[in-house]
């Protein structure tokens, strides 16, 4: 097992990086794909190229304190820039790449920022449109070589390191003073939320908020250091982000994903050990096993049917960690080899769990995955709580809860049920917003989540709905909408779904759907028509929709039933605003936008489903 080091001098994010680097010295920091190639970065390249990276950067004007962006997918510069900023003293503000124009002109701006770091040339045309706008930022550092002259004021990471080198041979000694000037109490990122409710706001986190986050959430764990991740969430996500600051501490090899698209090649090229992901990475897998499932025959449809049972009722001996009965040892041993393993072979075969969070996780998913012998553990967290607040722990788990409280953490439901936290993990206020930084930290330093939560008598943590998001029929029933959305998403014809009612006499759905699954839906019940938008509107596929929401509202209390929905010609969007860039819906445009389509489904026309 791997030495864990319980404590680092300074107790900073680059305290950790510094300690290990020096200890690991060859040994592979991380893995990124060049030119077709997986290309190690061992901790003392990483160590060597640092001290030029933060000479660049005091050689651009950074001052201890300013605000530096970077707008890129995931990638290893981009962590290698954030250590940079951070040890350079400055503050990271993470922006999405698929940010809208106004969303990036907001960030930029509401936090000064003064340097950018920005992947490449469509990206940089964006910066340069809010630069054009704001004046800010006024340096811009570019990760791809360009292919035309950069604008004043723009250089390239190699450019920047060059000079920092130049910098950091005239004055050795500089460096170690820059990087050990940084305080446990200074702002190492200013993390700006999704803004599903309205303009993101700039939760401001210090180094020591990552610090003991970091520290305690891997405490929830046994690691090893041959275990293996692959980063392909964004890193403006403070989830991804903290895993690798996580990995630094436990000495994990990580590596990033060439991109979405690849990132099931990447799984089997790398065969990861341990894996962060999010319920939509699992929903795309398992709507592919569905999908290869009806291209299939009968015997095989019966095959996978009877390997599922099998492992449905193996799957209480393995959480008791009990032997299986001989007979069912033969049956799970077959149905694995015939059926598990390839599903296993999908993350590369070698994964001990999965750990889930960012979103709630349906419980369909859950179980179809533990019955083929892969544990999703999941958590809970938010930007302002540095991401991990709970996690469910392989030796510990209890599905449909986020699991148990990371060390460090405290717990309280208020009165009307909303989660309150407080911990050394939570965040220091909203930047420049005094009233929403009182309005949700009290006097005492709870934190108020708006999550409606429940902890039971062993600690594990539920999170039932949004206390915002609750919807107040005209009866008085209190609904949360995000379970129902989840249950009505789980038809893989079906990409997104949002519950209309609050103050209405009952609930009903703007359903969207999933084009891949719908041309094959059309292709398998020899449909004409093989346009989307045509198909959307097509009788076979409201009857499909219907027939699943039936189901589904077999499921639930009278007052949750979905009565009508109707289905949108097209799916929601982050472009078109209606998804924030972690994929959540934003209610409130969604409403705004479609707002004709929901009044009709509360107007006398129609019936109601099943009726």
């Amino acid at each position: 097992m791997n030495e864990i080091i319980s404590s680092y001098d300074p107790p900073t994010v680059v305290g950790i990086f510094m300690h290990q680097a020096r200890r690991f010295g060859d040994k592979t920091l991380s893995l990124a794909k060049k030119e077709g190639v997986w290309e190690a970065k061992t901790w003392r390249q990483s160590l060597d190229g640092l001290p030029a990276a933060v000479m660049g950067l005091v050689s651009l004007g950074l001052q201890k304190g300013d605000a530096v962006g970077i707008i890129s997918r995931t990638r290893r510069e981009w962590s290698e820039a954030d250590m940079a900023i951070l040890a350079a003293g400055g503050v990271t503000i993470g922006i999405y790449p698929s940010a809208s124009l106004w969303e990036m002109t907001h960030v930029i701006s509401h936090s000064e920022l003064q340097s950018c770091f920005v992947e490449d040339e469509p990206l940089l045309e964006k910066l340069l449109a809010v630069r054009e706008k704001t004046g800010l930022p006024r340096k811009i550092i570019l990760f791809e070589p360009a292919d035309r002259p950069l604008p004043p004021d723009a250089t390239t990471i190699d450019a920047l390191i060059t000079e920092g080198r130049i910098a950091h041979e005239k004055d050795p000694a500089r460096f170690e003073g820059i990087w050990r000037a940084v305080r446990p109490e200074d702002p190492a990122t200013i993390a700006y939320t999704s803004g599903t409710t309205g303009p993101p706001k700039g939760a401001v986190i210090t180094h020591a908020n990552l610090y003991h986050t970091v520290l305690n959430a891997t405490q929830m764990h046994h690691y090893a250091e041959s275990d293996f991740g692959i980063a392909f969430l964004p890193l403006t996500h403070m989830l991804q982000r903290m895993t690798v600051y996580a990995a630094m501490h436990l000495g994990i090899v990580g590596a990033y994903a060439e991109n979405l698209d690849k990132l099931v090649d990447n799984f089997r090229e790398l065969r990861p050990t341990l894996q962060v992901s999010v319920p939509q990475i699992f929903e795309r897998i398992y709507n592919r096993v569905r999908q290869m499932l009806d291209s299939g025959g009968p015997l095989k449809r019966r095959v996978f049917q009877w390997a599922l049972a099998v492992g449905r009722k193996a799957a209480p001996y393995r959480r008791a960690q009990k032997p299986l009965p001989a007979r069912l040892a033969l049956a799970h041993a077959v149905a694995h080899r015939l059926v598990f393993s390839k599903i296993h072979d999908v993350f590369g075969g070698r994964v001990k769990y999965l750990l889930c969070g960012a979103a709630p996780m349906p419980m369909y998913l859950l179980e179809f995955f533990d019955a083929v012998g892969l544990l999703i553990l999941e958590g809970y967290g938010l930007t302002e709580t540095v991401a991990p607040v709970a996690v469910n722990r392989a030796e510990h788990y209890k599905f449909g809860t986020v699991g148990q409280l990371i060390p460090g953490m405290e717990a309280k439901a208020a009165q009307d049920g909303e989660l309150l936290l407080r911990g050394k993990g939570l965040f220091q206020g909203y930047y420049k917003d005094p009233e929403a930084t009182a309005a949700a930290i009290d006097a005492d330093g709870w934190f108020h989540t708006g999550d409606i939560g429940v902890i039971d008598d062993e600690g594990f943590l539920s999170i039932t709905g949004r206390k915002k998001d609750l919807i107040v029929t005209a009866g008085g029933k209190n609904i949360a909408p995000q379970n129902i959305e989840n249950l009505i998403r789980s038809m893989p014809l079906i990409s997104q779904a949002m519950v209309c009612g609050d103050r209405r006499k009952y609930l009903t759905a703007l359903i969207t759907l999933n084009e891949k699954e719908l041309i094959d839906f059309s292709g398998r019940e020899n449909l004409e028509d093989r346009d989307p938008v045509a198909l959307a509107d097509h009788p076979a596929v409201f009857r499909a929709v219907e027939e699943h929401v039936q189901a589904v509202n077999r499921r639930l209390a009278p007052h949750e039933q979905i009565r009508r929905f109707t289905i949108l010609s097209r799916d929601f969007t982050e472009e078109a605003g209606e998804l924030t860039p972690t994929l959540k819906i934003r209610r409130q445009e969604i409403a705004r936008r479609y707002g004709e389509e929901i009044e009709l489904l509360y107007s006398s026309k129609g019936g109601e489903i099943g009726r």
